[in-house]
């Protein structure tokens, strides 16, 4: 007797272990930096919700959180290079402890309900975290795992109807389903349900990707140009000096021609690639107008901005007649690396040879509600001069892209030590290339510049309430179960 319960418990541990090691190595793969192998996402948490129904509440939680802790580290090096290291230990644990806390109460649901619709508490758990996480954090969307699947145009179109939070939901709801089918295996009516209800759920979401992309035509476009300099070019100077950063202007500027010449109507320069100081502001400004003019382009630059009293992270935009016609405050700073900066608080819109057109600034496009506000403009075109940290320039130019989705306008995107950009409404990215290496880098490609209305942009992250109120709900009803 005692060696047989012996051997059952050595198989149990294996299993355990077994689980954490899959599902630890599912996340790590699928939750890193580059877009890879984001369909392991979709049953990363398998392993660990059967083992979480089969074991103690204290095992599930520990399983869980070891589990998700194992993925985690696939960002650490990241966190440590862009937060430090004490901040990259906090955000590399915290998601694992809620991440248990979730499994906790999906254990605690499914064995009280024992009803097929339970499968639908775990993705409504996790999307009402992650609907508080974009409320309250300091970086928005950020830590959405929505992001891995922006390789997967047909799945990320949910979006234009229920926001960053309609792919986390099916995310969830994947892993759910398999795993709550495999539970209720010897319970053929409640496995027809939750296989009928994935099936009929994952399908819709799928066609209607596919038919989405596939509906739109137009046969107008603007064509854009973007240029970034050799990194070492930037002064990266908090006290500008106007010797220095006329020869920066003069550089870009010198990039504006041979744009110009391939069919340019628009470029696009990134994020504070020029100081600008009250004396000599009109000086630096005048180089940049002068390019437009002569080239007949308009000229979008992100710059320092010590113009006024308030230093500020700012975007310029310069007509074809050299006129500024808009001048940008970046609305959502980094935390600790930008707080010498004064937010703004105002979309950037303008017109681009009539057409709507908008502006704004690389982590601004973290915040989905304040890209929302975009939308009472209908801009066609959003313009983002943007900085990046080279190990993330596929994940932080695709956050942004998810906004197009969003959203419904195409976007063109500079990055410093990032990518450059170009992609239309619905996350399609037609043109592409890469200065992570801190070299020069140009492109020039179409974008097109019509608006499509989009579910999300009239009622938002209305799926955020709905889970938070079916929380409530299901708390309750578990409450009540004998």
């Amino acid at each position: 007797m005692t060696a047989d319960k012996n051997n059952t418990t050595s198989t149990s541990k294996i299993w355990i272990v077994t689980g954490i090691i899959l599902s630890g190595l599912a996340w790590y793969i699928s939750d890193g930096l580059n877009g890879d192998f984001w369909y392991l996402m979709w049953v990363a948490p398998v392993p660990v919700l059967l083992l979480s129904l089969k074991t103690s509440a204290r095992q599930a939680f520990l399983i869980a959180f070891a589990a998700y802790l194992i993925g985690r580290l696939s960002w650490f090096s990241y966190l440590v290079t862009v937060a430090t290291l004490i901040p990259a230990i906090i955000i590399t644990l915290l998601p694992p402890l809620v991440f248990a806390v979730i499994v906790i109460g999906n254990r605690w649901c499914v064995k009280r309900l024992n009803a097929w619709y339970s499968v639908f508490v775990l993705p409504v758990f996790f999307t009402t975290f992650e609907y508080g996480l974009i409320k309250f954090s300091a970086d928005g969307t950020a830590a959405s795992i929505a992001y891995t699947q922006l390789n997967c145009l047909p799945f990320i179109q949910v979006a234009a109807i229920a926001g960053i939070l309609g792919i986390t939901f099916m995310l969830t709801f994947i892993p759910s389903a398999i795993a709550l089918g495999w539970y209720y295996r010897a319970e053929k009516i409640k496995l027809r349900y939750v296989a009928g209800v994935a099936i009929i759920l994952v399908g819709a979401v799928f066609i209607y990707g596919s038919i989405r992309i596939n509906s739109f035509w137009t046969k107008r476009y603007v064509r854009a140009g973007l240029a970034v300099l050799d990194e070492k070019v930037h002064t990266n100077s908090d006290s500008p000096d106007f010797a220095k950063e006329k020869q920066v202007a003069l550089a870009y500027a010198a990039t504006v021609k041979p744009l110009a010449v391939q069919g340019a109507q628009v470029v696009l320069f990134p994020e504070r690639v020029i100081g600008m100081s009250r004396p000599w502001a009109d000086s630096i400004t005048r180089i940049l107008s002068d390019a437009a003019k002569q080239n007949h382009v308009f000229i979008i630059t992100g710059y320092t901005n010590q113009k006024g009293e308030k230093e500020r992270n700012s975007g310029l935009v310069i007509d074809a007649d050299g006129k500024v016609i808009l001048d940008y405050n970046k609305a959502h700073l980094v935390v600790g690396l930008e707080r010498q900066f004064t937010p703004g608080n105002t979309p950037g819109i303008f017109k681009f040879n009539g057409l709507q057109s908008g502006l704004s600034v690389c982590k601004d496009l973290d915040f989905q509600d304040y890209i929302r506000q975009y939308s009472a403009d209908k801009p066609g075109v959003l313009y983002v001069p943007a900085w990046d940290f080279v190990v993330d320039d596929w994940l932080h130019c695709r956050m942004a892209i998810l906004r197009s989705v969003e959203n419904g306008f195409s976007m063109v995107r500079a990055a410093r030590r990032g990518r450059l950009t170009i992609n239309d409404q619905f996350g399609r990215v037609t043109s592409e290339a890469s200065c992570a290496n801190d070299k020069q880098a140009t492109l020039v490609g179409d974008v097109s510049p019509q608006h499509i209305d989009t579910f999300y942009t009239r009622f938002g992250n209305w799926l955020g309430v709905v889970c938070l109120l079916a929380t409530i709900g299901f708390i309750l009803l578990s409450l009540n179960r004998d």
